[in-house]
């Protein structure tokens, strides 16, 4: 199971986060942090926004490789 892993391009690898379950709730949860979280000011809740910025951008290149990167 590695070894196929490891032979996998990168745009594949990244395409299968696209419709791992447990990836899109990740995202739900970090869209509502982003969303509640907004006005809030703080060292540690500006790092947890940054941090779910960071998974739903990684999320929408997972759509774009899993739709455009065949």
């Amino acid at each position: 199971m590695e070894d196929k892993l490891m032979e996998m391009p990168f745009p594949e690898l990244i395409s299968k986060l696209a419709v791992a379950p447990l990836y899109i709730l990740v995202v739900i949860v970090a869209i509502l942090n982003v969303i509640l979280n907004r006005k809030n000011k703080g060292c540690f809740n500006f790092f947890l926004i940054m941090g779910s910025w960071v998974y739903i951008c990684i999320y929408l290149l997972a759509l774009y490789f899993f739709f455009f990167g065949k």
